[in-house]
């Protein structure tokens, strides 16, 4: 994991989130580099493909709102009229998308060709 492409992601998370100062930025890095190893281990990358970086992202946002509402390991959380819902596993909602990237990586993609006889 280069340091720009954590520096980018953390951009991008903040500018999500609408945060303006530097206070968070050393927790929410560690929740860079947690959702990055999660997701070159599922795709089983070194280094995460620059395609996946809004998948690191998404899975970032989702911890940064889990853990900023001291609702770590719960399912779910309420709170003057407000809830939300977590995922047992962070990396569910996307594995669509990451086999989806490991079938186009290997060649196993489908480019919608026609063949007749």
């Amino acid at each position: 994991m280069s340091e720009n492409q954590t520096a980018e992601i953390l951009k991008s998370v903040k500018l999500d989130k609408g945060l303006t100062d530097d206070s968070l930025d050393e927790v929410i890095s560690n929740f860079i580099k947690q959702a990055i190893d999660m997701v070159c281990l599922y795709v089983g990358e070194d280094t995460l493909p620059a395609k996946l970086e809004t998948i690191v992202v998404r899975i970032t946002e989702a911890h940064y709102v889990q853990s900023m509402n001291d609702a770590d390991g719960v399912k779910s959380y309420s709170e003057e009229g407000a809830s939300w819902s977590f995922n047992d596993n962070e990396l569910g909602p996307y594995t669509t998308l990451l086999e989806k990237y490991i079938s186009d990586r290997d060649g196993q993609g489908f480019k919608g060709r026609v063949m007749s006889w």
